[in-house]
């Protein structure tokens, strides 16, 4: 019968990093690993920087349960290292249905129809094998098999290596087992070794063409070296440095951060740089620039919606025929210490017209009131008046919410110079005093229904002070109006 051998693969549960955000060195439970670089194994949490139990919790129980296994050693991170991890194994008529995977299942039931164990094989005469990649170089110290309950004859004599590629042949043998295992029962090697893979093959048995495996246990931790440490750092060979220099993480400073963080062991998130690219692993500063609306040398501040109410209506005044000021309120959600990215904008419009802009105005923490003088409006007109917010980055400008709006009308030009029709002196005899008559055209002003008041003035030819006679608009007759002034000296005179 033709034989063939493929790969199982199984997805790898464990992981240690998360490209999508700065890492922590401990989970704080077991139940949220996150991106932190170790998983939490104490029962009642975990001291987020140095992994010890806190709350007077204890190392939890390791797979497979119900056998006495527990996490051990400094922040209970030495324990089964196989558990749940990618394995593989020859496959022949019985393996395909009896997958690699089952022997890291965490389950040791020896019945092979409970579909907990693997079963390698291949051709006659050839050696089965097995092999678990563990993700990472782990300092492995022993290996446990559980051997199916129904032949003893399938863990008879076999070899253990460990390697640090997938290519099993360049494999270096930790330990060996010659002679049966009871039926059910287990065998442990010592295989002391520093490897990411764990390879199991078949020797020297008329049956090594077959294996039942219904658990492999690999008791080891993570393999860290010390020398990347900065020297301030202290280090250790199960969790590694404490700290890191800038740009490289934990556990043993001899990677970069990953794309997205930066600093000091990795433990910042990169802020919004422009089009989505990583900041510097050092500093974290955006090379490329911010994304619209952050700023910073880390892009990290964000330049917030600036808003007034609709309760926030502008006051105006020293209101004329051409002109008028306008006074606001400071916006609010302006984000402190961004004054220059905003301004104001005075929106007018005359009744039936459309709103124009007619002034732009910085912000400035300086004042909670601002103001704008807007000139060029029409006399004896109405007006509409609001105010909006904006913020502004380089070439953009985005608007926030209005004030609400204010209404007024322009005054009418000033009256026309009156031009004199007729200038009359008449005194009577015998007497310095007497009467002068001012005839004058009709006044006019632009907008305005009339006059409301004529002043006129005169004085003595020898004297600097002008006096007034208010003539009021009911003085006015058809398109003249008169200025009798009675009793005043002959030299004196209408103005």
């Amino acid at each position: 019968m033709t034989r063939w051998i493929m790969m199982v693969l199984l997805v790898t549960i464990l992981t240690y990093q998360n490209t999508s955000g700065a890492r922590c060195r401990f989970a704080r439970s077991s139940a949220s690993q996150g991106s932190c670089i170790f998983p939490c194994r104490c029962t009642n949490g975990c001291h987020t920087t140095t992994g010890q139990c806190i709350n007077g919790g204890v190392c939890e129980d390791d797979q497979p349960s119900g056998h006495g296994f527990k996490w051990t050693d400094l922040a209970c991170q030495a324990g089964n290292v196989a558990y749940a991890k990618s394995a593989s194994q020859s496959i022949g008529d019985w393996g395909g249905t009896f997958p690699a995977g089952r022997a890291v299942d965490g389950d040791t039931n020896p019945s092979m129809g409970a579909g907990h164990c693997a079963h390698p094989d291949t051709e006659w005469g050839k050696n089965a094998w097995w092999m678990v990649d563990l993700g990472d170089t782990y300092n492995i110290s022993r290996v446990i098999i559980y051997n199916k309950d129904s032949e003893d004859k399938r863990l008879d004599t076999f070899i253990l290596s460990v390697g640090n590629t997938r290519e099993r042949t360049t494999h270096k043998q930790c330990a060996s087992h010659n002679g049966r295992v009871p039926a059910g029962g287990t065998v442990e090697s010592q295989c002391r070794a520093i490897a990411r893979y764990v390879s199991f093959r078949r020797n020297g048995s008329p049956d090594s063409y077959a294996a039942g495996l219904c658990e492999v246990v690999v008791i080891g931790h993570r393999h860290i070296t010390c020398s990347n440490c900065p020297t301030t750092s202290t280090c250790d060979d199960i969790i590694g440095c404490d700290q890191c220099d800038p740009g490289k993480q934990q556990p043993d400073c001899t990677k970069d951060c990953e794309p997205g963080t930066y600093g000091k062991n990795c433990e910042e998130d990169c802020g919004h740089c422009k089009d989505g690219r990583p900041c510097d692993i050092t500093d974290g500063h955006c090379t490329t620039g911010c994304e619209t609306w952050y700023t910073s040398a880390i892009c990290k501040t964000y330049i917030s919606t600036p808003r007034l109410a609709s309760s926030d209506k502008p006051d105006v005044d020293r209101i004329s025929s051409s002109s008028v000021t306008v006074r606001w309120p400071s916006a609010r959600n302006i984000t402190s210490g961004e004054e220059t990215h905003y301004f104001y904008t005075v929106w007018i419009k005359a009744e039936g017209g459309s709103y124009k802009d007619m002034s732009r105005q910085p912000h400035t923490s300086s004042t909670d009131r601002f103001e704008a003088h807007i000139t060029g409006l029409q006399f004896n007109t109405h007006y509409s008046v609001k105010v909006e917010p904006y913020r502004q980055q380089n070439d953009i400008s985005e608007a926030g919410t209005s004030t609400g709006v204010t209404t007024f009308k322009t005054r009418c030009t000033a009256p026309d110079i009156p031009t004199v029709k007729t200038l009359t002196v008449s005194t009577r005899a015998g007497s310095n005093k007497g009467s002068i008559d001012v005839i004058w055209k009709e006044l006019k002003s632009s907008g305005c229904d009339n006059i409301v008041a004529v002043v006129i003035y005169y004085k003595r030819q020898s004297s600097a002070t002008w006096k007034k006679v208010p003539i009021n608009s009911h003085g006015h007759k058809s398109d003249t109006a008169e200025c009798q002034l009675r009793q005043v000296r002959r030299e004196t005179y209408c103005h």
